[in-house]
């Protein structure tokens, strides 16, 4: 009997356009994420950013 996946919920692909300096600021916070062996992607960091600046601006937790 197949069992629901709860740890990976269903994800959506997107195209992301930033600036070189934007880029730069996330290739350096992967690369800092990676030197203290704490395992992440640039998806990973950019929805910890969405999530960050959806409290900000909306002011409570989601999910």
């Amino acid at each position: 009997m197949p069992q629901k996946n709860i740890d990976n919920p269903k994800k959506a692909k997107t195209t992301v356009y930033m600036t070189d300096e934007e880029e730069t600021m996330l290739n350096e916070l992967f690369i800092k994420r990676i030197r203290e062996k704490r395992k992440t992607d640039k998806s990973a960091l950019l929805c910890e950013g969405i999530k960050n600046l959806f409290e900000k601006e909306i002011g409570q937790t989601h999910g």
